[in-house]
């Protein structure tokens, strides 16, 4: 997820949770924005945080809440935002998935539960997390999706998001791919030009 600026300017009680609280519904979403990046690091203004995620109509201001949200990296807000990742308004799910791949202490531990999500859409979303989560079982994670997941958008979502972190190691999974989606070209092709380089790299 994109850093936000914090502003550098501030107005004398911009350091008063309960005012930028209030300041979270105000009718200009500049004035959104900032309070939301001023309540960095309050704890007690999560849940009136998480209550703007869907209903916050300005990207800029959006991105504030979910940039402040996503610093705390707390299981409650990762809890608080996994919701999202079914939701209809696409560029709502994109940017909730990527606060939650900055989020590497608190979304591991919801992951087995996305990953046998019935919707289909929620495990595309979660090799998306996936893709950038700065965690060292993200690869694994990814593989075990490729390797065992039964729908082929989510298979191609896991590829695509293993590929730029795989190695030789992850030969065997991606070639069996496939063979399990023969009617699929698009996967047959990706991985089969990925597969000669990474039959090559070092290990």
């Amino acid at each position: 997820m994109a850093l936000v600026r914090r502003d550098s300017t501030t107005a004398p009680d911009d350091d008063d949770p309960q005012v930028l609280g209030r300041r979270l519904t105000d009718p200009d979403a500049e004035i959104r924005r900032r309070a939301a990046l001023g309540l960095d690091g309050v704890a007690e203004a999560v849940p009136a945080l998480l209550a703007r995620v869907p209903v916050e109509t300005d990207p800029a201001a959006r991105e504030a809440v979910l940039t402040t949200l996503a610093a705390l990296d707390r299981a409650d807000v990762a809890a608080g935002l996994v919701p999202h990742l079914a939701s209809d308004d696409a560029a709502l799910r994109t940017a909730v998935s990527g606060a939650l791949a900055a989020m590497p202490a608190s979304v591991p531990a919801l992951l087995p539960a996305l990953l046998a999500n019935p919707d289909h859409d929620v495990r595309i979303m979660t090799a998306m997390v996936l893709a950038d989560l700065p965690h060292p079982g993200a690869a694994d994670w990814l593989a075990g999706i490729v390797a065992t997941d039964t729908h082929p958008n989510v298979v191609a979502a896991a590829v695509d998001a293993l590929l730029p972190m795989a190695g030789p190691g992850h030969v065997e999974v991606l070639a069996a791919v496939p063979a399990r989606f023969p009617g699929d070209p698009f996967l047959r092709f990706t991985i089969d030009a990925a597969l000669p380089a990474l039959r090559e790299a070092p290990a």
